[in-house]
């Protein structure tokens, strides 16, 4: 740097080093600095493209290199992506990334002044060939977390461009390692050049009597001769022993559907985690819901001696017995009414008045629910669990004690314990409600479930998904509701748009106050009352049958004695880490009682990923790719993140949105209220979010969830084909439209 004309900060007009930290020049003017030799000729201007990378190589002249090269068979590996149906390059990538994991530094990179970037996303670019003969750098983003078969697809689609020279900047700026492999052009040997920004660049030579040479340009300032050396004796490992990874990676669809539910947390085994001993059962699970039933039966399948303790005579938990099964039972038969509102409109006449019978309402949602009861408990004693119906609690680390509905309490030893406990609904401090909840004059989601009829007039106190269900199933039986919510708005978890959507929906069918604060709920069942504040501070109350405490659940951990054995607690929940373990490693909590999505099918997720663990295999919940629907109707629901949250997370997210009164099949049933939005990584072209408001959301959303799972991109949707007319096409159509705006962008 020329300090001739340079300002000084420091005493007395003294340089300073930060003075020199904020005057140092750019990767451009690096380039334009050095010598430069006149050409003749008429020269064009370079594209984008071409200047990024003619700046980079004059700015890689910086660098303190040096080189590493090794002799590597590459045959198990080509034929593993032949059997996989995958690329040679792709499943290098996906090897150097394997190997890389053990050995983070590689992928760091040095940032002036004196600072290193310790990255663990695996961002790498890959040189190809493009039609004009040169080479251009893609970069496969997210390999450390993607499988084979969805790294096959975006190289399809990143390949495609880079040919023509069509990437986007953010598809060539920027990689966290490069490849370039020259060998597949019959090269014997050559050095890469490593570029400001990464820390090696790999260059692979065509195969010679001693193997693949495999060299490694790295940068001394980050990397020393010792750790490239154990990196590549761990690549020669990787890449020579293939199956001891590449199944898990979903190529050939062996680990596909692992990977939606659980990624691998690393790609060696470790020791399974259930300690040696001579236990009565090598697992006990408390709790015999989603979470601990999927456990259970995952550990059951891999010959895991188990043992289930449940407080009730059937498995189920709460989903079966008091939640998502019977309220969608109610939700049945309220949406048959519903629907017969809207025959008129399509031609059918005399259906318009249909008569609730609660009897027979009733008799079949009893009827699901015993008749799903008894089957998980015949599957379970089927798989060989030891079902125990009872209470559990800790004694010590390694002993339980349950105390059965009748007979004496025993205790039996365990190595390791997975509590799957639930949450049971919150009753919060209103005068009255704890009081009239044993009358039944209050209900919560846990109680109101022996109606004798349909109430009349129903109050229910808060605003979530539960309480707007609930309200509207009772208003298509004929029930006069009144919302009060605390909060702002109602549908507070619900992304933004939609949420509100929905409200304007909802408010003209229900009658719902926020800011409502409660003052108390009185009376006797079948003559209550409540009594609230509006946002203003004007005093009403609001005479109903029974008033319904939807404000969510809490978990309530007092009766399994978690001191006793040393769990930590995070508020009310059990505190765990990814993989579902507590602060005791060998105690694993999942669903409900460890806070967090409060749904059936994350319970039992978190369940199969504790006991991938226990087995040996490190997997982890991600809930950035979980998903749920409320069953209002409209249907809302979601999969992964919203805009919100991705850009939360530092993502530069994009969304596009359609409303469903422009779908055909919508536009043929009636039901044309809401939208559709699709959300996307602008880097990547990754869809990491979809979002609804719709009919039918519980079928569409299938879909969508594969979308998110499976690390789809834009162009893979966009070009899916879809069959017309059905609501699914929308997401081929949004696909598009995002698309092509992100190309316009891309232009300016």
């Amino acid at each position: 740097m020329n300090l001739t004309g340079l300002a000084g900060t420091g005493p007395s007009g003294v340089i300073v080093a930060a003075d020199v930290a904020r005057a140092r020049p750019s990767m451009q003017e690096v380039a334009h600095s050095l010598p430069q030799v006149d050409v003749p000729g008429q020269g064009r201007a370079m594209s984008s493209m071409e200047k990024a990378v003619s700046h980079a190589m004059t700015a890689s002249l910086t660098l303190p290199t040096f080189n590493a090269t090794m002799n590597i068979s590459t045959t198990a590996l080509t034929a593993a992506a032949k059997t996989n149906k995958v690329s040679v390059t792709v499943a290098i990538a996906k090897a150097c990334s394997v190997a890389m994991e053990k050995f983070p530094r590689m992928n760091w990179a040095y940032q002036p002044i004196d600072k290193l970037v310790e990255r663990s996303n695996h961002d790498f670019g890959v040189a190809v060939t493009s039609n004009d003969g040169g080479l251009v750098v893609p970069i496969l983003h997210g390999i450390e977390k993607k499988s084979l078969a969805t790294l096959q697809g975006d190289w399809g689609s990143l390949v495609e461009r880079a040919r023509i020279r069509k990437l986007a900047p953010a598809e060539y700026a920027n990689p966290t390692f490069t490849i370039s492999n020259m060998g597949m052009m019959g090269v014997s040997h050559f050095t890469a050049i490593p570029t400001p920004g990464i820390a090696a660049i790999l260059a692979i030579a065509a195969n010679g009597p001693q193997g693949t040479p495999f060299t490694l340009t790295c940068d001394h300032r980050v990397l020393n001769g010792a750790e490239v050396a154990l990196y590549l004796n761990a690549l020669k490992q990787t890449i020579e022993a293939p199956d001891s990874w590449i199944q898990g990676s979903g190529a050939g669809g062996q680990g596909g559907a692992a990977e939606t539910v659980a990624s691998p947390a690393t790609h060696t085994a470790p020791v399974s985690p259930i300690p040696e001993g001579n236990w009565d059962f090598p697992v006990v699970v408390i709790g015999g819901g989603p979470g601990g039933e999927d456990c259970a039966r995952d550990l059951a399948d891999h010959g895991i001696k188990v043992m289930m303790v449940n407080n009730e005579p059937f498995p189920g938990g709460e989903c079966l017995w008091r939640g998502c099964i019977p309220s969608k039972a109610w939700r049945a038969a309220a949406d048959v009414i519903r629907n017969r509102s809207h025959d008129a409109e399509i031609g059918v006449d005399g259906t318009q008045a249909p008569k609730l019978n609660w009897a027979q309402v009733e008799k079949h949602r009893r009827w699901v629910q015993s008749s799903r009861g008894e089957m998980a408990l015949k599957a379970d004693k089927g798989m060989k669990i030891d079902v125990r119906e009872g209470y559990g609690e800790f004694v010590d680390a390694h002993t339980l004690k349950i105390t059965p509905v009748e007979g004496e309490p025993y205790t039996v030893s365990f190595g390791a314990a997975v509590i799957a406990t639930g949450a049971p609904a919150f009753v919060p401090p209103i005068p009255g409600a704890r009081e009239n909840l044993a009358t039944g004059g209050v209900v919560t989601s846990d109680t109101i479930w022996n109606l004798a009829a349909p109430p009349k007039k129903m109050a229910i106190i808060g605003g979530g998904v539960i309480g707007v269900e609930m309200a509207q199933i009772f208003r298509d039986f004929g029930t006069e509701i009144l919302m009060l919510e605390r909060n702002e708005r109602i549908l507070a978890e619900i992304e933004d748009e939609i949420g509100k959507t929905l409200i304007g929906l909802l408010e003209k069918e229900i009658t719902v106050v926020t800011n409502a604060s409660i003052d108390g709920a009185t009376g006797t069942p079948g003559s209550m009352s409540v009594a609230y504040k509006n946002a203003a501070g004007e005093a009403h109350t609001f005479a109903c049958d029974i008033v319904l405490m939807a404000t969510g659940k809490r978990p309530d951990t007092r009766k399994l004695n978690l001191d006793k054995v040393g769990v930590e607690l995070d508020g009310a929940a059990i505190k765990v880490n990814a993989r579902g373990q507590t602060s005791v490693p060998h105690i694993y909590a999942v669903g409900d009682v460890i806070g967090g999505y409060m749904l059936a099918h994350t319970a039992a997720t978190q369940g199969r990923v504790a006991a991938h663990n226990l087995l040996g295999h490190a997997s982890e919940y991600d809930q950035d790719r979980d998903c749920g629907v409320t069953f209002s109707r409209p249907q809302a629901g979601f999969v992964g993140l919203s805009v919100a949250q991705a850009k939360a997370k530092g993502i530069d997210a994009v969304e596009a949105k359609m409303p469903m009164s422009i779908d055909a099949k919508a536009m043929i049933t009636g039901e044309t209220d809401g939208m559709i939005k699709l959300v996307a990584d602008k880097a990547t072209g990754r869809i990491i979010g979809v979002h609804f408001l719709a009919d039918h959301t519980d079928t569409l959303i299938g879909t969508a969830v594969m979308m998110v799972a499976g690390d789809m991109t834009l162009t893979q949707v966009a070009w899916a084909i879809f069959p017309h007319p059905t609501q699914t096409e929308l997401f081929g159509e949004l696909a598009r439209r995002l698309l092509n705006r992100l190309r316009r962008t891309a232009k300016k």
